[in-house]
């Protein structure tokens, strides 16, 4: 679980709650929450295809999990096979391939065990690049469309408010709470978009394009094996892709 999002999800909650704690039940209304949270989640499903409409809980369960993005090992994991592989051949790498975690390493490194010419390796991986960032690229999608959906179906409820506050003009007394009923589906509109979607399809775009770089890493990798490039020249070039922290981090554990 990525504590930042509980933590946010819940701070961002502590705040709305905390502040109308003096009267939140005038903030709960069941017509405001089906115009604005269940019609734009209708909008939703009507924008994106059936696959992953009817999974954006899973979307957010995905922005809530931590997937594992680990540059160092990867690093060290590759610097191992080049050594190995210039000693003993690229086929004695055969044998490791079975106990790799990393479905798209695994598959590189088979393909260069198999003699695959480089430009078909290269080719290979960039297009399960594509389709691993075009796979990710969904769960963002589907927030980021209800997150865009949820404050303008605030607004259809707020216009609909005002059209039956405007009814009952002529009994002052309803005007307040009916204005008030109005008001609320913004508010809904807003929370679902500030809260719940957008940024979470965020943090799921960024965790992308960290996963997608630590890709290009093991194909630069993997092509550097196949060439049969020195491994610690091979170790320099890769050292590109990590952040000045994992940097940092390899080197103090390679020396250690």
């Amino acid at each position: 679980m990525d504590i930042s999002t509980l933590a946010g999800l819940g701070l961002a909650m502590a705040a709305i709650v905390l502040g109308a704690i003096s009267d939140i039940g005038s903030l709960v209304d069941i017509p405001s929450f089906f115009i604005t949270v269940v019609g734009s989640i209708g909008g939703m499903f009507i924008a994106n295809p059936k696959d992953v409409s009817f999974k954006f809980f899973s979307a957010i369960m995905k922005g809530i999990q931590e997937p594992t993005i680990d540059t160092v090992e990867t690093l060290k994991t590759l610097y191992s096979f080049a050594e190995k592989a210039r000693r003993e051949g690229l086929i004695s790498l055969e044998a490791d391939l079975e106990n790799l975690d990393n479905e798209f390493m695994k598959d590189g490194l088979r393909a260069a065990v198999d003699g695959t010419d480089p430009e078909e390796i290269r080719k290979i991986l960039e297009i399960k690049m594509e389709l691993f960032e075009e796979e990710e690229g969904k769960w963002s999608g589907v927030l980021n469309t209800w997150g865009s959906l949820a404050p303008a179906y605030g607004m259809i409820g707020t216009l609909i408010g005002l059209i039956l506050m405007l009814k009952t003009l002529n009994d002052p007394t309803t005007i307040g709470p009916k204005m008030a009923i109005a008001l609320i589906t913004t508010l809904y509109g807003a929370f679902v978009a500030n809260i719940f979607t957008i940024p979470i399809a965020e943090k799921i775009g960024r965790r992308t394009k960290l996963q997608v770089n630590m890709l290009r890493m093991i194909t630069e990798g993997i092509l550097s094996i196949v060439s049969g490039e020195n491994p610690r020249l091979m170790e320099e070039k890769l050292k590109a892709f990590l952040s000045p922290a994992d940097k940092q981090k390899y080197e103090s554990e390679k020396e250690g």
